[in-house]
């Protein structure tokens, strides 16, 4: 799936800036600007890495120019809900993902609205959903570069992407040997049988739910191994 995110008047260069490094960070493909206010020149310089991609941004003149080609489009606001106001009734992050998994969505467009003033109505109602973050009732307005960076996560996870930042979780097979082993010096330690097997199945549990990574469960079967030979012996 392709991801747009589709900022309307974005007002300042350094919100910009940290945007464009999120869509980075989170593989948004495309970013449009409809109207922008902020200097891109100036956003530049707050990119980092983003600098080609911010510079690739595309600029358009309305926001139905930006959903052009969208098969869905989500507008966000932190007023998700107002009793009797047909624009204000939003869904969750995870209500829209189960929407964008069931429906195949080949291209999805995210549109958020200015730092000072958010979308308009008139805006909200072109889009055809709305979605918020459900936050703190005395505040729940974030920072528009806050607000892309979570939505953007939830679209990124619900990707499937692979981090190479995150460690590989250890396999089934590897957490069964450790299993295996510490039920061998269980039996080697304990000897009524009612406390081995109440000491078996508190350590089975807390292995297959300790999300340990390939390499911190290679160190603990490679100690177990040394210990039960001590054992043994």
């Amino acid at each position: 799936m392709i991801t747009r995110v589709v900022l309307v008047g974005v007002e300042g260069a350094y919100n910009l800036g940290v945007i464009a490094r999120t869509c980075v960070n989170f593989g948004v493909e495309e970013l449009y600007l409809v109207k922008p206010k902020a200097d891109l020149n100036e956003a530049l310089n707050y990119s980092a890495k983003a600098r080609e991609y911010l510079s690739r941004a595309v600029v358009v003149e309305d926001l139905k120019s930006a959903l052009e080609g969208v098969d869905l489009s989500v507008s966000t606001s932190d007023e998700g809900f107002s009793r009797g106001d047909v624009l204000r009734q939003a869904v969750t992050l995870e209500k829209l993902l189960e929407l964008v998994r069931s429906r195949g969505v080949n291209r999805l467009g995210i549109v958020f609205g200015r730092e000072s003033t958010g979308l308009t109505r008139e805006e909200i109602a072109q889009t055809d959903l709305l979605v918020t973050i459900p936050a703190n009732p005395e505040y729940p307005a974030l920072n528009l570069a806050q607000a892309v960076a979570v939505v953007l996560w939830e679209v990124w996870k619900m990707k499937g992407a692979a981090p190479t930042n995150v460690p590989p979780l250890a396999p089934r097979e590897r957490l069964d040997r450790i299993v295996g082993v510490l039920s061998e010096l269980t039996d080697l330690a304990v000897s009524p049988e009612d406390k081995r097997r109440r000491i078996k199945t508190v350590l089975r549990r807390v292995v297959y739910r300790s999300g340990m990574s390939e390499l911190e469960a290679r160190t603990v079967l490679y100690m177990l191994m040394r210990l039960k030979r001590r054992v043994s012996r």
